[in-house]
């Protein structure tokens, strides 16, 4: 007979295995985000040389080669575009400024006019040029940072990808089987997100250029890498575009920017990825938001990127955890 207390036991060594593996987890944090993100990049690329194996019939080598290659002249031109757009915008910075003044001599009148004493603090004690590059300059390390391991992440990547890349799909052991078996969903997850990032990316660049935003190409590049953090990219997201019409046009106009961006983010919601969900794998809001919570306060900044496919990959594994010669046969062609 089983004793009495056994389950309260059991799930006491549960709880107590669930906290250890978290505190390993929180420990290792730094090395475990290089390794996880360097994976979830081979994921989203895997497909390339894959398609050109197949289109093609490359050898694997060469069309892991092209890959890098694209993916790298990608980068340079994205790096040579940001680069561009930050002279750019220092240099509108004093127009903004301008307009920035405008606003706090104009909101000084209104609370005058209506009785209330403002500030005795000028705008130029919470804004001004200078400020805002010194702001950007204490910033971009510290954004930069979650990269700053980009050469280990790139070589680890492409590991990860000499790994798994395989025009038949079955691998090259059994490590990489495994990791093509439970990284069907999270590739799923990235195509999902890409595409829905994409269209609703160039539905915000038609808004912003028809509103006539500073920058529209460079915000909406960042709202379609940002929108692989559900729920809070997209506020993230449309900060910056709200703020340049604000400094720019006046609150009317970012009124209207906030209003089109919205629009647009509940449209992708509820009707675009609903109807890819459904060819896919379907991620419920309830799931997302704890994934973003826990993982963010396991990881830190990477949780953020790898909340959801973790939390895919683990609820898979619970859900089916196939044996070695099922997922062979699983993976196997036809």
């Amino acid at each position: 007979m089983r004793p009495k207390d056994s389950g309260p036991v059991r799930l006491l060594h549960v709880g107590a295995y669930i906290v250890i593996v978290a505190w390993g987890v929180r420990s290792a944090s730094e090395i475990l985000s290089v390794v996880l993100i360097s994976l979830l990049l081979a994921y989203a690329l895997v497909p390339v040389p894959k398609w050109l194996m197949k289109r093609f019939r490359l050898r694997k080598l060469s069309a892991i080669v092209m890959t890098v290659c694209f993916v790298v002249a990608l980068y340079l031109v994205v790096s040579v575009a940001l680069v561009e757009a930050s002279y750019q915008m220092k240099a509108k910075l004093p127009i903004y400024e301008a307009h920035l003044r405008i606003m706090y001599e104009q909101i000084v009148a209104f609370l005058g006019a209506h009785g209330i004493q403002s500030a005795s603090l000028s705008y130029k004690s919470f804004y001004n040029s200078d400020k805002v590059m010194s702001l950007m300059e204490a910033l971009l390390p510290k954004v930069i940072g979650f990269f700053s391991d980009r050469v280990l992440v790139a070589t680890l990547s492409v590991i990860f990808l000499i790994e798994i890349a395989d025009s038949e799909g079955i691998g090259t052991g059994p490590l990489a089987r495994r990791l093509l078996y439970y990284g069907r969903d999270v590739q799923r997850f990235i195509a999902i997100s890409a595409q829905t990032g994409a269209i609703t990316a160039l539905a915000n660049l038609a808004l912003l250029v028809a509103l006539r935003v500073d920058f529209a190409i460079i915000w909406c590049v960042l709202f379609f890498y940002l929108h692989f953090i559900p729920n809070i990219g997209f506020l993230i997201a449309i900060i910056p575009p709200i703020l340049v019409a604000l400094l720019t046009f006046g609150w009317k106009r970012a009124v209207f920017v906030a209003i089109g961006l919205v629009i647009t983010e509940l449209i992708a919601d509820s009707v675009l990825q609903p109807v890819l969900m459904s060819k896919g794998l379907d991620v419920s809001f309830l799931q997302t938001t704890l994934s973003l919570l826990i993982w963010g306060f396991l990881l830190g900044p990477a949780g953020a990127v790898l909340g959801v496919p973790l939390t895919i990959v683990i609820k898979k594994y619970l859900q089916d955890p196939l044996v070695e010669r099922e997922i062979a046969a699983e993976l196997a062609p036809g």
